[in-house]
């Protein structure tokens, strides 16, 4: 060990190992400046990492993302993952710069991106660079909340609008409400040309960004809250819903929950959902982690954008 060798030995061998490993001298131009062979400079620095005087050590703070990024595609049937670093603990602003990116990379020229709502949707449009996409079109996935409430930025004609001026691409939006009172409305307003259309070329869509919510009305102007009604909820318990996409209501293996709002609901169907050929979840929170899982194994999404904390709740609950 390095205790028990002589004195010289161990200057000689700090000497050679600082000058290579901190000052960056090639092994020739040490072997000049100590008078000793190129080989010779080469065995010493290989007797410092073998007494410990050198210890070499790989790490970034990435490391730790791709690890449980790994775990996850292991554990899950899913095609791609992202999880975000939260630095400053804005961690909805985390998972929209990713899924931006995850957008960029993704995204190509030509292609229908559908989208959804919700705060993490409205993330992604916040986050997203302009970018050269002038033949895509995005499409709006569902209605629009009651009141339109643009200074959420949530709402789904909102969201469809700022992605598309992102990208500077064309749109296809459609303004009829997300629930409608009366659920005899419903199937006539889904023969209207422009909602026909609009979910009609939705599912047919390249690529499709959506929110993943839990089954619990969290926070203010939660879009559901107010439908929650005491019938609503029992539909929810029996039907043993883990959370929902589109604002339909699905179980751990991602079969629809049909509950009262099923019938007033202006949405694409979640089976329609299901054969687009990518679709990436975006969401962060633990109280999602199930809504998360039976996502991905009810095949409802393909991706998962989400936070290094979320993802570590879901990995505990595998």
């Amino acid at each position: 060990m390095v205790a028990g060798s002589r004195r010289a030995d161990v200057e000689i061998l700090l000497r050679v190992s600082r000058m290579y490993y901190e000052q960056g001298l090639m092994q020739s131009e040490i072997a000049a400046r100590i008078g000793y062979s190129r080989p010779h400079v080469s065995r010493l620095l290989a007797q410092a990492r073998e007494r410990g005087i050198v210890r070499v050590s790989i790490s970034h703070p990435l490391e730790r993302i791709l690890a449980i990024e790994a775990d996850l595609r292991r554990r899950l049937p899913i095609a791609s993952i992202r999880v975000a670093e939260v630095p400053d603990s804005d961690t909805m602003g985390a998972i929209g710069r990713a899924a931006a990116e995850l957008l960029a990379d993704t995204l190509l020229d030509g292609q229908v991106l559908a989208v959804g709502n919700g705060r993490s949707i409205a993330a992604v449009a916040r986050h997203l660079q302009p970018l050269t996409r002038v033949n895509c079109t995005v499409v709006q996935l569902l209605g629009s909340i009651p009141g339109g409430l643009p200074e959420w930025g949530r709402d789904a004609p909102t969201v469809c609008s700022r992605i598309a001026e992102r990208l500077g691409a064309k749109m296809s939006r459609m303004s009829m409400p997300l629930i409608v009172d009366n659920p005899a409305l419903l199937p006539s307003l889904m023969r209207e040309e422009k909602v026909a259309t609009t979910l009609a070329l939705g599912a047919r869509a390249d690529m499709a960004m959506v929110s993943v919510a839990g089954i619990e009305a969290r926070g203010p102007g939660n879009i559901l809250a107010e439908y929650l009604t005491p019938d609503v909820v029992q539909a929810i318990q029996r039907g043993s819903a883990v959370g929902h996409i589109l604002d339909h209501h699905y179980d751990m293996k991602g079969d629809h929950v049909v509950t009262p709002l099923s019938r007033r609901t202006l949405a694409l169907p979640l089976e329609d959902l299901k054969r687009i050929p990518m679709v990436v979840g975006v969401a962060a929170g633990a109280e999602k982690a199930d809504a998360i899982i039976g996502a991905v194994r009810g095949r409802i999404i393909s991706s998962l954008v989400t936070d290094y904390e979320t993802a570590a709740v879901i990995l505990a609950a595998l």
